[in-house]
């Protein structure tokens, strides 16, 4: 019984040891917990880039590790000088209201508390009308219902951005340090969230950026690869201007053009359906504030970006075009030609004022330069198309003019053909006029005869003398013998007519013009037969022959008329050369003499007369060259070829 505890003092030490023991128990569990929510959080922070979700879950945490009826994270309004705010994150127990749908304006916290809370500041108050807080802060904290509050900062960067809010509600309290610190802990890791979302919202915003370039470079490249594929100055326009719209999400974008006395319209554009169109609707616009104003600026290579139209200082009736045109925010860049002011690019923003990015401005600008490649172009393309109409009616002029050779050297060989064939028709044609005259007189002495006879032979011995001496004086004997004579003269002409006819008609060809299957045989013999005339003239002249040593030719597929006059052509240039040649032969040999004369001194002592180069070369030439120099005509190639 000696161990046992005999005396109320050691029973009351050991009472007090085990409540310190319990306490600190309660102590050790508590910042255990504390070290896990804070752990949680920090992992929280580093898996998530939701801000918004961070904050969430750490309030709700908090309250449950502090008992406290209310945590929240408060923000301060951006530019309010830390005198409004309101609560972006918060967990309350069910019996008290939430502060989220509440703007909070204390006019005390910004003059009084912002500066210290920026140095690191932490406010724990156990009962707010104990705490000597000022009237005006009391009045804020009480809509919320908050008897016991702690409060501690939370900063981006060195900038106060909020606060982290503990309240009790029910009570009073008490604020352990190491709440205190726990709650400081976790407003610092709110504080790298905060960092972290800001690396985060600017690495976004330089992805974004980088997007938008990209996709602005996109846009450029689309209309310089149509302008390099030379499509239309409506098809170039009209991409550009829907393509810049819906980059730069704006309302309208239009291309406007000037006219000679600086009055212009709206040539293209693309706008939104909610708005209505300016192409072809607006009439001409004459606004005497660009006229006069603005026109030199443009000129300058200088643009315009207006952010709100009732704010840049525009006279009233520049306004008042521009409420036509439902414009509020515009960026005006100038279309030069070379070196000419032909128009403008415009975008236009109608819902509301905007302001303009430098990268928006650049692509504007860079589009209307495109635009103005695109102008030089059309204008190029414009005096090629100029040029190419006149060179196909220069090409037309020339087709007509080779036409009317081509005609001209038919009308030539028509002529040769006309005359070859009035020669040949015209001996028939004599000896069977000249027959005529004896055929007349013949039948006219046969037919008195014959009357004669029909009068005096049947009567009377009388009339048989009449009739024999009629007989006698147109002398029937001769006209018996002479007649069959003359006759078969007269047909003969008429078998030749009748085959120059035919040679004729083969030669044409009318009927034939198409390309068909045929025997070349006729068509030289008919053009043999129709230059009969002069070829007999040239034989008996030059001393020659046509020998007709044809061989076996097949049929070939040609266009017959025209292989006929290629025969036309080529005899019609070889009699041609013949003649030439002849002539240039005796020519050739008249100065040969002269030479061989002049030799002929020099031999015999005597001094040789001078002898000009040129004459002894052209002595030398050979007549080969007198004749092949008269080649077919271009027709007769042509003709050939097509004949081929």
């Amino acid at each position: 019984m000696s161990h046992l505890i005999n005396n109320d003092e050691q029973f009351n030490a050991l009472q007090q040891a085990a409540e310190q023991l319990s306490s600190c128990a309660g102590q050790i569990s508590l910042q255990i917990r504390q070290q896990q929510a804070l752990t949680s959080s920090i992992n929280r922070i580093r898996a998530s880039s939701d801000i918004q979700t961070i904050f969430k879950t750490a309030a709700t945490e908090i309250r449950e590790l502090l008992a406290a009826d209310r945590v929240g994270v408060f923000r301060f309004t951006l530019g309010s000088g830390w005198d409004e705010g309101e609560f972006v994150a918060e967990d309350v127990a069910l019996n008290f209201p939430s502060a989220m749908a509440t703007k909070v304006h204390d006019h005390c916290f910004g003059s009084q508390f912002a500066a210290h809370y920026c140095e690191g500041r932490i406010q724990a108050v156990a009962d707010i009308y104990q705490a000597g807080l000022s009237d005006c802060h009391i009045r804020v904290l009480e809509q919320f219902q908050v008897r016991a509050n702690l409060i501690v900062p939370v900063l981006k960067g060195d900038e106060l951005w909020g606060l982290l809010c503990i309240h009790q509600c029910a009570h009073s309290r008490y604020w352990q340090m190491t709440e205190i610190e726990f709650a400081k802990k976790i407003a610092g890791h709110f504080a790298i969230a905060l960092q972290q979302a800001q690396y985060l919202e600017q690495l976004q915003a330089q992805v974004a950026q980088l997007d938008k370039a990209k996709a602005q470079e996109k846009a450029l490249f689309k209309i310089t690869n149509r302008i390099r594929q030379s499509l239309g100055w409506e098809a170039i326009c009209e991409t550009a201007t829907a393509e810049v719209r819906q980059l730069l999400a704006v309302d309208r974008v239009a291309v406007y053009r000037f006219n000679a006395d600086w009055s212009g319209d709206f040539v293209f554009e693309s706008v939104t359906d909610e708005w209505k169109p300016l192409v072809g609707v607006t009439t001409t616009i004459k606004d005497t504030h660009l006229m006069e104003s603005e026109r030199e600026r443009y000129a300058n290579n200088e643009f315009f970006a207006i952010a709100d139209i009732y704010e840049a200082g525009y006279a009233d009736c520049h306004v008042a075009l521009l409420e036509e045109f439902q414009a509020r925010a515009h960026v005006i860049v100038p279309i030069f030609q070379s070196d000419r002011l032909w128009g403008l690019l415009a975008a236009f923003q109608n819902s509301g004022p905007r302001q303009w990015q430098d990268d928006e401005i650049k692509l504007l600008t860079q589009i209307s330069e495109q635009l103005g490649i695109a102008l030089q172009q059309a204008e190029a393309v414009w005096k090629i198309h100029a040029q190419s109409v006149a060179l196909e009616q220069t090409l037309e002029e020339l087709k007509q003019s080779q036409m009317q050779m081509v005609q001209n050297e038919k009308m030539a060989s028509l002529g040769q053909l006309v005359a070859g064939v009035a020669h040949e028709i015209n001996n028939p044609i004599n000896f069977i006029h000249g027959n005529l005259t004896h055929i007349n007189r013949y039948i006219t002495d046969l037919l008195s005869l014959i009357s004669a006879y029909q009068q005096h032979a049947p009567g009377s011995p009388e009339g048989m003398a009449a009739f024999q001496q009629k007989a006698e004086e147109i002398d029937v004997d001769f006209i018996t013998e002479d007649l069959p004579k003359t006759l078969a003269s007269m047909n003969t002409g008429t078998e030749r007519i009748r085959h120059i006819v035919l040679s004729l008609r083969n030669f044409s060809r009318l009927d034939e013009s198409d390309f068909k299957t045929v025997d070349i045989h006729q068509g030289l013999d008919s053009t043999l037969l129709i230059l009969g005339g002069r070829i007999k003239a040239c034989s008996d002249r030059y001393q020659f022959e046509i020998v007709k040593n044809y061989g076996h030719l097949p049929l070939i597929e040609c266009y017959p008329a025209q292989l006929n006059q290629v025969f036309m052509n080529l005899l019609t240039n070889a009699l041609d050369a013949i003649e030439e040649a002849v002539e240039k032969a005796a020519e050739q040999k008249n100065k040969l003499t002269k030479i061989q004369e002049s030799l002929k001194h020099t031999k015999s002592g005597s001094p040789p007369k001078s002898i000009n180069q040129t004459t002894l070369k052209s002595a030398f030439e050979t007549m080969a060259l007198a004749s092949a120099k008269n080649s077919a005509p271009k027709y007769s190639i042509t003709s050939l070829q097509q004949s081929q």
